[in-house]
Protein backbone atom coordinates (compact mmCIF):
# COMPACT_ATOMS: atom_id res chain seq x y z
CA UNK A 1 0.00 0.00 0.00
CA UNK A 2 1.35 3.52 -0.83
CA UNK A 3 0.00 7.24 -1.05
CA UNK A 4 0.16 8.13 -5.34
CA UNK A 5 1.08 11.62 -4.96
CA UNK A 6 0.15 12.36 -8.97
CA UNK A 7 -3.00 10.69 -8.11
CA UNK A 8 -4.07 12.23 -4.28
CA UNK A 9 -4.55 8.77 -3.53
CA UNK A 10 -4.03 5.85 -1.36
CA UNK A 11 -3.31 2.17 -3.33
CA UNK A 12 -2.80 -1.01 -3.45
CA UNK A 13 -0.18 -2.34 -5.66
CA UNK A 14 1.99 -5.26 -6.68
CA UNK A 15 5.41 -5.34 -5.73
CA UNK A 16 8.06 -4.29 -7.82
CA UNK A 17 8.37 -7.27 -9.76
CA UNK A 18 4.57 -8.20 -9.80
CA UNK A 19 5.24 -11.60 -7.52
CA UNK A 20 2.92 -12.56 -4.78
CA UNK A 21 5.04 -13.55 -1.75
CA UNK A 22 4.19 -15.41 0.90
CA UNK A 23 6.55 -15.02 4.03
CA UNK A 24 6.76 -17.31 7.30
CA UNK A 25 7.00 -16.17 10.55
CA UNK A 26 7.49 -16.97 14.41
CA UNK A 27 4.95 -18.29 16.82
CA UNK A 28 5.76 -14.90 18.41
CA UNK A 29 4.75 -12.69 15.39
CA UNK A 30 1.71 -15.11 15.14
CA UNK A 31 0.37 -14.38 18.75
CA UNK A 32 1.18 -10.78 18.16
CA UNK A 33 -1.18 -10.58 15.03
CA UNK A 34 -4.01 -13.29 17.21
CA UNK A 35 -3.78 -10.39 19.58
CA UNK A 36 -4.48 -7.85 16.82
CA UNK A 37 -7.18 -9.58 15.58
CA UNK A 38 -9.13 -10.07 18.73
CA UNK A 39 -8.50 -6.33 19.77
CA UNK A 40 -10.39 -5.23 15.90
CA UNK A 41 -13.09 -7.40 17.02
CA UNK A 42 -13.46 -6.11 20.75
CA UNK A 43 -13.29 -2.48 19.44
CA UNK A 44 -15.76 -3.28 16.40
CA UNK A 45 -18.19 -3.28 19.30
CA UNK A 46 -17.12 -0.60 21.50
CA UNK A 47 -17.29 1.58 18.17
CA UNK A 48 -20.69 0.28 17.06
CA UNK A 49 -21.60 2.11 13.58
CA UNK A 50 -18.63 4.46 13.52
CA UNK A 51 -16.06 1.48 13.21
CA UNK A 52 -15.09 1.62 9.59
CA UNK A 53 -15.38 -0.96 7.48
CA UNK A 54 -11.91 -0.81 4.42
CA UNK A 55 -12.42 -1.24 0.69
CA UNK A 56 -11.07 -1.20 -2.59
CA UNK A 57 -11.89 0.14 -5.39
CA UNK A 58 -10.41 -1.08 -8.83
CA UNK A 59 -10.29 2.08 -11.37
CA UNK A 60 -8.96 2.24 -14.95
CA UNK A 61 -6.70 5.12 -16.38
CA UNK A 62 -4.86 5.56 -19.64
CA UNK A 63 -4.23 1.78 -20.16
CA UNK A 64 -3.48 1.25 -16.13
CA UNK A 65 -5.36 -0.11 -13.42
CA UNK A 66 -5.06 1.40 -9.51
CA UNK A 67 -6.71 -0.03 -6.74
CA UNK A 68 -7.59 2.52 -4.41
CA UNK A 69 -8.16 2.19 -0.99
CA UNK A 70 -11.07 3.61 1.38
CA UNK A 71 -12.45 3.47 4.72
CA UNK A 72 -16.09 4.06 5.59
CA UNK A 73 -17.80 4.07 9.10
CA UNK A 74 -20.64 1.01 8.92
CA UNK A 75 -23.05 3.29 8.87
CA UNK A 76 -22.18 4.85 5.60
CA UNK A 77 -23.58 3.15 2.20
CA UNK A 78 -20.69 1.05 0.19
CA UNK A 79 -20.72 2.91 -3.09
CA UNK A 80 -21.03 -0.06 -6.22
CA UNK A 81 -17.83 -1.47 -7.29
CA UNK A 82 -16.23 -1.46 -3.41
CA UNK A 83 -14.64 -4.63 -2.58
CA UNK A 84 -14.03 -5.05 1.64
CA UNK A 85 -10.76 -5.58 2.48
CA UNK A 86 -8.98 -6.47 5.80
CA UNK A 87 -5.92 -5.50 7.12
CA UNK A 88 -3.22 -6.61 9.96
CA UNK A 89 -2.69 -3.20 11.22
CA UNK A 90 -5.67 -0.78 12.16
CA UNK A 91 -6.63 2.10 13.62
CA UNK A 92 -9.02 2.02 16.60
CA UNK A 93 -12.16 3.07 14.67
CA UNK A 94 -11.12 -0.03 12.03
CA UNK A 95 -9.89 2.36 9.93
CA UNK A 96 -6.66 1.41 7.93
CA UNK A 97 -3.27 2.94 9.48
CA UNK A 98 -1.81 5.02 6.27
CA UNK A 99 1.90 4.77 5.44
CA UNK A 100 2.79 7.45 6.37
CA UNK A 101 2.39 6.82 9.68
CA UNK A 102 4.92 4.61 9.83
CA UNK A 103 7.47 7.51 8.49
CA UNK A 104 5.95 10.53 11.34
CA UNK A 105 6.57 7.80 13.70
CA UNK A 106 10.35 6.91 12.64
CA UNK A 107 10.81 11.03 12.78
CA UNK A 108 9.11 11.37 16.35
CA UNK A 109 11.43 8.07 17.89
CA UNK A 110 14.43 9.93 16.10
CA UNK A 111 13.62 13.18 18.12
CA UNK A 112 12.91 11.64 21.11
CA UNK A 113 15.27 8.78 21.41
CA UNK A 114 19.27 9.15 22.18
CA UNK A 115 20.92 7.40 19.75
CA UNK A 116 18.06 7.17 16.92
CA UNK A 117 19.04 10.16 14.95
CA UNK A 118 19.98 8.14 11.98
CA UNK A 119 17.08 5.68 12.58
CA UNK A 120 14.82 5.17 9.41
CA UNK A 121 12.03 2.66 9.02
CA UNK A 122 13.99 0.54 6.16
CA UNK A 123 16.62 0.14 9.17
CA UNK A 124 14.40 -2.63 10.56
CA UNK A 125 14.77 -4.71 7.31
CA UNK A 126 18.76 -4.40 7.81
CA UNK A 127 18.44 -5.35 11.23
CA UNK A 128 16.07 -8.30 10.51
CA UNK A 129 18.10 -9.72 7.52
CA UNK A 130 21.51 -9.19 9.57
CA UNK A 131 20.48 -11.30 12.34
CA UNK A 132 18.93 -13.88 10.25
CA UNK A 133 22.34 -14.27 7.98
CA UNK A 134 24.46 -14.11 11.42
CA UNK A 135 22.61 -16.61 12.91
CA UNK A 136 23.45 -19.15 10.54
CA UNK A 137 20.01 -18.77 7.86
CA UNK A 138 20.28 -19.85 4.16
CA UNK A 139 21.21 -17.03 2.24
CA UNK A 140 18.37 -18.34 -0.50
CA UNK A 141 15.96 -18.39 1.98
CA UNK A 142 16.67 -14.94 3.11
CA UNK A 143 17.03 -13.98 -0.41
CA UNK A 144 12.94 -15.40 -0.99
CA UNK A 145 11.99 -13.60 2.25
CA UNK A 146 13.41 -10.40 1.28
CA UNK A 147 11.93 -10.49 -2.44
CA UNK A 148 15.35 -10.04 -3.69
CA UNK A 149 15.59 -10.96 -7.55
CA UNK A 150 18.80 -12.79 -6.89
CA UNK A 151 20.43 -14.33 -3.89
CA UNK A 152 23.68 -12.00 -4.78
CA UNK A 153 21.68 -8.93 -4.60
CA UNK A 154 21.07 -10.02 -0.80
CA UNK A 155 24.69 -11.11 -0.41
CA UNK A 156 26.47 -7.80 -1.81
CA UNK A 157 24.02 -6.14 0.55
CA UNK A 158 24.38 -8.65 3.98
CA UNK A 159 27.96 -9.90 3.53
CA UNK A 160 29.07 -7.76 6.93
CA UNK A 161 26.70 -10.09 8.65
CA UNK A 162 27.64 -13.66 6.71
CA UNK A 163 31.28 -12.42 7.75
CA UNK A 164 30.36 -12.39 11.14
CA UNK A 165 28.92 -15.58 10.84
CA UNK A 166 31.93 -16.72 9.80
CA UNK A 167 33.91 -15.38 12.10
CA UNK A 168 31.68 -16.96 15.45
CA UNK A 169 31.80 -20.27 13.36
CA UNK A 170 35.35 -20.00 13.22
CA UNK A 171 35.27 -19.41 17.16
CA UNK A 172 33.39 -22.47 17.89
CA UNK A 173 36.34 -24.59 16.45
CA UNK A 174 38.19 -22.86 19.31
CA UNK A 175 36.08 -24.31 21.60
CA UNK A 176 35.92 -27.94 20.55
CA UNK A 177 39.82 -27.68 20.66
CA UNK A 178 40.30 -26.12 23.50
CA UNK A 179 37.36 -28.51 25.21
CA UNK A 180 35.51 -25.66 26.99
Amino acid sequence: MRYNGARHKTEIRATKRKKIRTVDFCDTLAAILKSAKAEQHKNRFRYGELYSLNYYLEVKEKDRTYYEVYSLPRSEEVPAGYKELSFVCLRPDGAFEAPSTVGIMCRTARKKVEGLEDFHFHMLRHTYTSNLLSNGAAPKDVQELLGHADVSTTMNIYAHATREAKRTSARLLDKVIGGE
